[in-house]
């Protein structure tokens, strides 16, 4: 293989050229990872996100994050969002399976609002609150968390009882 003296100057230059952006992104790397450091010396934590893992959405590291006294806690909140999650699916399946019966397109609607506002609604008003007040102790946070916790608890209990004072006597899904 013959290469010539411009290709060969061309090659080295090339060379030069990527060795140099090379030594920059290794300089760049360096100087993130510091930040990050002392980012985490300061208290400051990153949240990447890292939830669900075939479509990372949010940040959840129970294990790393949060003290041993209150990983318990904070699993079986977790699992309250999950359920949260899978009771207002059920309601959509629900509802729309019965709305095939009669006519309830009203109540669909009202359905798939719970859903949409529902899932992000109890994620950022009482879960993350929750992480976050576990991560960092901070008596504020947990009283956020309870306030909120405990509005969604009665819209659950209402939700469940279904009084019928809605859509001339049907109840709510």
């Amino acid at each position: 293989m013959n290469i010539t003296l411009f290709e060969m100057q061309y090659l080295k230059r090339k060379e030069r050229e990527l060795e140099a952006k090379e030594a920059g992104i290794r300089k760049r790397e360096e100087e993130v990872k510091r930040k990050e450091e002392a980012l985490a010396r300061a208290g400051v934590f990153l949240d990447i996100k890292n939830w669900p893992p075939f479509l990372p959405i949010i940040h959840l590291d129970i294990a790393n994050e949060i003290p041993d006294y209150l990983h318990r806690m904070q699993y079986v909140a977790f699992a309250t969002f999950l359920g949260v999650i899978l009771c207002l699916l059920w309601n959509v399946i629900s509802v729309s399976a019965a709305s095939l019966k009669w006519r309830g397109i009203e109540i669909w609607f009202l359905a798939m609002i719970y859903l949409v506002v529902g899932v992000p609604g109890a994620y950022f008003l009482w879960y993350r609150p929750l992480y976050r007040a576990c991560r960092k102790d901070s008596a504020f946070r947990f009283g956020w968390f309870f306030i909120f916790y405990i509005l969604h608890r009665c819209f659950c209990i209402f939700a469940a009882v279904a009084p019928p004072i809605f859509y001339q006597g049907l109840s709510l899904p």
